[in-house]
């Protein structure tokens, strides 16, 4: 799968990045010891501004002094640290191991899916309650309010100590976390530490992938906000040029955006313990639940080709493929030491990896503008607010619900903002992004609520909660009523 758009710098645009990485224009928050950049001194090469060639032996000291003075926990052993700062070829999530003082993963820590179990859940107990919601798009606000609104976030816990309120709800946000915001990782971080403590209560809070958290996994970042580059160099960047001794690594990313890049490419820092426990789609009760949509050529049993040659298949194989293609390094070894000779060998070994991230990555993850991969597509949510324009849109989701299992009623999903969450289709489509990032055009969060064979003669009870504290029945928010058309 490749996408339709991709971004590289040019090489005007790596040697700007180059200088920017010298000792007197530092683009981290913490300045390196003066120490580890002497070794730099007199190389003759388009990287010498950066801190080092390789760590050196005096770095060794200033890593005696850093387990001192507790950066690492005293566990860690002196040749445990040298491991550390010797290998150039290893991934860098040992920089950001739970050892480390501060912003180490385990705070993006998701409780283990299980594939098969977890994202296919047709039988539920009477009356379990499902909540979901659309599109954060990095605000944190936002998020809160939509967590609070659900339900399941004591609204007297703070973002930086949550806590889980909801019991035994079973939650879904339907993916795009990333972008467009400034607050992604403090996101993320919030809504990991819930899902672990729901997870705890026999509750449930699974995250989706979105076209943008596939687009980072990419090496491709149009759509990021500059603060939230700069909340990934303060929160990931800083800590590993610090940890590292060195700043070289990023050399190997060629100036686009390293410390995103490293989080999020398939077998980064976040892929296993996070990105490899989201999924692309599931089905909780009598509702499927996708980021932007579904066709019944996804969700066919074993792998279907009706699109073109696309490989697709069930739900499972859906979120097997990506969890797969997530938590393996394509792109080979590192090249932490940043050894290279040229500017031009900079680019083309960031150009190789964006490109084996790209053609290796599946077709439920993949796609572009127009696309109709379960991320990307708009047929069932375009025009917002309306029925829409697709003619065959009526066909292709009662397939597709058909395919999804055999009581499935209902299709949710993100993607495209609508004004409020509503559902067109006679009810089959239920639209819930509504664009409340202040990046998008800052929206009033809703949450989608049901109530699994809570209502007469054992069907679902569908409502929309909003922020002031009404529970609307779903009834009123199909598009056909005129109250909410736009």
């Amino acid at each position: 799968m490749r996408f339709f758009v991709r971004f590289f710098p040019t090489s005007t645009m790596m040697i700007g990045f180059v200088a920017s990485l010298s000792s007197s224009r530092p683009l981290f928050s913490r300045t390196l010891p003066s120490a580890l950049s002497s070794a730099a001194a007199g190389r003759d090469r388009c990287t010498s501004s950066f801190t080092s060639s390789s760590p050196s032996s005096s770095q060794y000291k200033r890593k005696t002094v850093a387990l001192q003075q507790g950066w690492f926990s005293t566990g860690t052993t002196a040749e445990d640290e040298k491991q550390l700062l010797l290998d150039p070829k290893a991934p860098l999530r040992p920089m950001l191991a739970e050892n480390c003082h501060e912003n180490h993963l385990s705070q993006y820590t998701l409780p283990p899916t299980q594939i098969g179990a977890d994202d296919y859940r047709p039988d539920l107990p009477k009356g379990q309650r499902i909540v979901a919601f659309g599109d954060v798009h990095g605000d944190i606000t936002a998020l809160r309010a939509f967590l609070v609104t659900a339900g399941i976030l004591d609204p007297e816990s703070s973002i930086e100590e949550p806590v889980w309120c909801g019991g035994t709800t079973i939650c879904v946000q339907t993916g795009d976390v990333l972008d467009r915001g400034d607050d992604e990782l403090a996101c993320f971080r919030l809504l990991a530490t819930l899902a672990r403590q729901a997870h705890d209560a026999g509750g449930q809070l699974l995250l989706l992938y979105g076209n943008h958290e596939s687009l980072n996994a990419a090496g491709l970042f149009q759509y990021a906000n500059p603060g939230g580059n700069v909340e990934f160099e303060r929160t990931i960047g800083a800590r590993i040029d610090y940890n590292y001794g060195s700043n070289r690594w990023r050399l190997q990313f060629a100036g686009n955006q390293p410390s995103r890049w490293a989080s999020f490419e398939p077998g980064g820092l976040l892929s296993e313990n996070m990105l490899g426990n989201m999924l692309v789609t599931c089905v909780v009760g009598r509702t499927v639940f996708v980021h932007a949509g579904l066709m019944a050529s996804h969700l066919s049993p074993g792998n279907s080709i009706n699109e073109g040659q696309k490989m697709y298949g069930g739900v499972t194989r859906l979120n097997q493929q990506a969890r797969d293609w997530i938590v393996t390094a394509h792109h080979g070894e590192n090249n932490n030491w940043g050894e290279y000779n040229t500017v031009e060998e900079v680019i083309s070994a960031a150009q190789s990896r964006a490109k084996v991230a790209s053609k290796t990555m599946p077709d439920c993850l993949g796609g572009g503008i127009g696309a109709s991969s379960p991320v990307w597509m708009r047929d069932y949510s375009k025009p917002n607010d309306a029925e829409p324009s697709e003619p065959l849109a009526k066909q292709k989701i009662r397939a597709a619900l058909s395919e999804a299992g055999s009581d499935v009623q209902r299709m949710v999903m993100g993607h495209t903002p609508q004004y409020k969450i509503n559902s067109a289709l006679d009810s089959m489509a239920w639209r819930i992004d509504v664009g409340a990032s202040q990046g998008v055009m800052g929206g009033t969060p809703e949450v989608l609520e049901i109530i699994h064979m809570g209502g007469d003669n054992d069907e679902d009870i569908v409502s929309v909660l909003t922020v002031d504290g009404k529970r609307v029945h779903g009834s009123d928010r199909a598009v056909f009523d005129s109250s909410i058309m736009f």
